[in-house]
């Protein structure tokens, strides 16, 4: 063999160090194969599973969180449903009301009924007027007093201003005009 020359294993030949001797007296790459299928069996042989804790902190405040913001919102979505639902109720509430109002009224206003309540209106219309121009013809120097169910109405037309006090269960009302006389 004149001529050839023995050159050196290749590293990625040679058996890792640490190897048993029988692994090292077997050409690597078969060696490899074998540490391969160990590795695979290993893997695929079930083995006891390892339980870890897990842990979460809660954000929402109604289990015990910091962050106020979910249950805030919660409580406003569950308060705009329950107004919601209170003015529906209350709207059918009001609407038979106001039905039954009707259908009361409308039984109650007999043609004979509000024939006399048109008198009636037309005769304070009438009273009204004339205390109306009763007060504003009054003469400078002139005042007057009417009372007519808990109403009191009384005039002084003094110094070319005519002042008027209307005084009822509700208040008491005063204005001043310029007198025509």
């Amino acid at each position: 063999m004149k001529g050839h020359t023995i050159l050196p294993q290749p590293r990625s030949m040679r058996p890792p160090p640490g190897l048993s001797p029988r692994c090292s007296a077997a050409p690597w790459p078969r060696c490899a194969l074998w540490l391969l299928g160990l590795e695979v069996l290993a893997v695929a042989v079930p083995r006891q599973v390892c339980a870890t804790d897990i842990g979460y902190r809660l954000l929402s405040p109604s289990f015990g969180g910091t962050d106020t913001a979910p249950l805030t919102y919660a409580q406003y979505e569950f308060n705009q449903k329950q107004a919601a639902s209170a003015a529906a109720a209350a709207a059918v509430a009001a609407a038979k009301a106001a039905t039954a109002a009707a259908a009361s009224a409308a039984a109650a206003a007999s043609p004979a009924q509000q024939f006399a309540d048109s008198i009636v209106s037309q005769l304070q219309s009438l009273v009204a007027r004339n205390v109306a121009l009763q007060i504003a013809n009054a003469t400078p120097g002139q005042a007057g007093s009417i009372q007519s169910d808990g109403t009191n109405i009384t005039y002084v037309n003094s110094d070319g201003q005519l002042t008027v006090t209307i005084t009822t269960s509700a208040g008491t009302t005063t204005f001043s005009v310029p007198s025509l006389n």
